[in-house]
């Protein structure tokens, strides 16, 4: 009887476990998830430009307000295709499609870096460039 109540605890631990693994927003997945546009990505990858995603962090009040913001200094900066910018709140991350026949992600970066900068904004790529998504061929 014991052995019987051993195995119906620890099968009841294993499945309560199991639903605890919910996710945090802050693996590069759930950041990722967050701002992935699918209908997006293929017109960016159609018109043989690629996305770039990245984590951003800084002191502000996280409200539809500081996202429309940040989407309106995504798409004023130098690189980033026009109506392709996404962001999310939480958790924060923020994505962009570029040419790169005109930019690179570095670039991207350091554009975005800029025009977030003044509201105390950083920006962190979430893939090394090689990872960047690019469309076949």
């Amino acid at each position: 009887m014991k052995v019987r109540l051993t195995r119906h605890a620890l099968c009841l631990w294993l499945a309560l476990a199991g639903t605890a693994a919910v996710a945090c927003g802050y693996c590069v997945e759930d950041r990722i998830a967050a701002v992935y546009d699918h209908a997006l990505l293929q017109r960016t990858l159609a018109n043989k430009h690629q996305m770039a995603f990245f984590a951003w962090d800084g002191p502000v009040t996280r409200n539809e307000a500081m996202r429309q913001k940040i989407i309106a200094l995504g798409e004023a900066t130098a690189g980033v295709d026009k109506g392709s910018t996404r962001v999310s709140m939480e958790p924060a991350a923020l994505a962009v499609a570029f040419d790169p026949q005109r930019s690179n992600v570095q670039s991207v970066q350091a554009g975005l870096q800029k025009m977030l900068g003044p509201i105390r904004l950083s920006v962190t790529l979430l893939q090394p460039p090689s990872a960047a998504i690019k469309s076949p061929g």
